[in-house]
């Protein structure tokens, strides 16, 4: 494979790794700002569980995270620090080289996985996000991707893929992935809740922040401060600015895969989208 046809296919997963957790991820199972057919619900949630782990606890985490944010209880608040909100929190050290190191290791994330769920097989980790998941945990394919050992099968699965095709170079192509999309998760702890960055236009009572820089790497997500004035909104970007997985969600109304969009008040989907009305059984 060429050069720009690995640069090509690099972009095109990215993106659609991306959209996993923005408009999967977060968007759709935390916050449920929107509905979709179960194979839409199923395909976002693989893109993101390819490197963002188990749903299940992906949202346990981001709904304490919401309960407490930048308060004490905050899994991963930046008044710990920066690089303990980015990504020290995941393997509990406030050491800032460490830190830095764990956030550019790329496959470091997955290896926290694999520990994890060797401690919970041990009952030595208490899977505290089902309490939190009780809604997913209705799904048996959440609950399938939330079963010990599947998310680090799920990771092998992608090595084996990536070296039968590029041997060393498909290993740094999924290196690389991993970098991108575990950072371009992260900044929105750190980066978006750091006083120094963007702005706060809405009253959202914490440090979030509306990141217009980061908005093409996060999908619209690094509007994060009228994502947390408004948590349950389908669009982040209220107040105008890229906001891609935004408009993955209306185009996906307009096709009708989509409906229920969750909006503040005064804001409105698009009249391109025409209507959103649910289908039958839905």
């Amino acid at each position: 494979m060429s050069f720009s046809s690995s640069l090509l296919l690099f972009v095109v997963v990215a993106i659609l790794m991306g959209l996993g957790n923005t408009a999967g991820y977060h968007r759709l199972l935390t916050h449920r700002s929107f509905k979709t057919r179960p194979f839409i619900r199923r395909t976002l949630t693989i893109l993101s569980a390819m490197h963002s782990g188990s749903p299940m606890l992906w949202v346990g985490v981001h709904r304490i995270h919401h309960s407490f944010s930048d308060r004490e209880g905050d899994p991963h608040s930046t008044n710990d620090g920066f690089w303990y909100a980015h990504s020290g929190w995941l393997f509990n050290n406030r050491n800032v080289p460490l830190s830095i190191l764990y956030a550019m290791s790329g496959f470091g994330l997955q290896l926290t996985y694999l520990y994890n769920d060797i401690k919970r097989l041990a009952g030595k980790q208490d899977p505290f996000w089902l309490k939190l998941t009780r809604d997913l945990k209705k799904e048996r394919f959440m609950r399938f991707l939330d079963a010990p050992l599947v998310i680090p099968a799920l990771f092998s699965l992608q090595v084996i893929v990536a070296w039968s095709i590029g041997q060393w170079w498909g290993i740094l192509w999924l290196w690389a992935m991993h970098v991108v999309q575990n950072n371009a998760s992260w900044v929105i702890n750190s980066i978006c809740h750091w006083q120094s960055f963007g702005a706060a236009p809405h009253d959202a009572r914490d440090h979030s922040r509306d990141v217009a820089w980061l908005a093409l790497l996060t999908h619209g997500d690094s509007y994060h401060n009228g994502h947390h004035a408004y948590p349950a909104s389908a669009k982040h970007a209220l107040d105008g600015g890229m906001d891609l997985s935004w408009v993955v969600i209306c185009l996906m109304a307009k096709l009708g895969l989509a409906w229920d969009i969750r909006l503040p008040d005064g804001y409105e989907v698009p009249r391109w989208v025409g209507d959103q009305t649910a289908p039958q059984g839905s």
